[in-house]
């Protein structure tokens, strides 16, 4: 998450915010990685052990194109379990 956007939050729930932020994205990442066939999850699996942050943002440029629409169908997903 952006620390600059995070810092716009009170300290106390920063934290918290950081959590609900990787959960959001880290549904959205299963439903696109669902989405890949068994090589492109392969690929991503080497790509995503590596320590490089540039070949992990190329991959999700190139396969994942839909994946800040996946992210806000996640987030209002996340609200209406919240309101129930």
């Amino acid at each position: 998450m952006d620390q600059n956007l995070l810092k716009l939050f009170p300290p106390e729930l920063q934290e918290t915010i950081e959590s609900l932020y990787d959960v959001i994205l880290e549904r959205a990442l299963f439903r696109a990685y669902q989405n890949l066939d068994e090589e492109k999850k392969a690929l991503m699996t080497e790509i995503f052990a590596l320590e490089n942050d540039k070949a992990k943002e190329n991959f999700l440029k190139e396969y994942f194109k839909d994946l800040n629409d996946l992210i806000i169908e996640e987030t209002k997903k996340i609200l209406e379990e919240v309101k129930k």
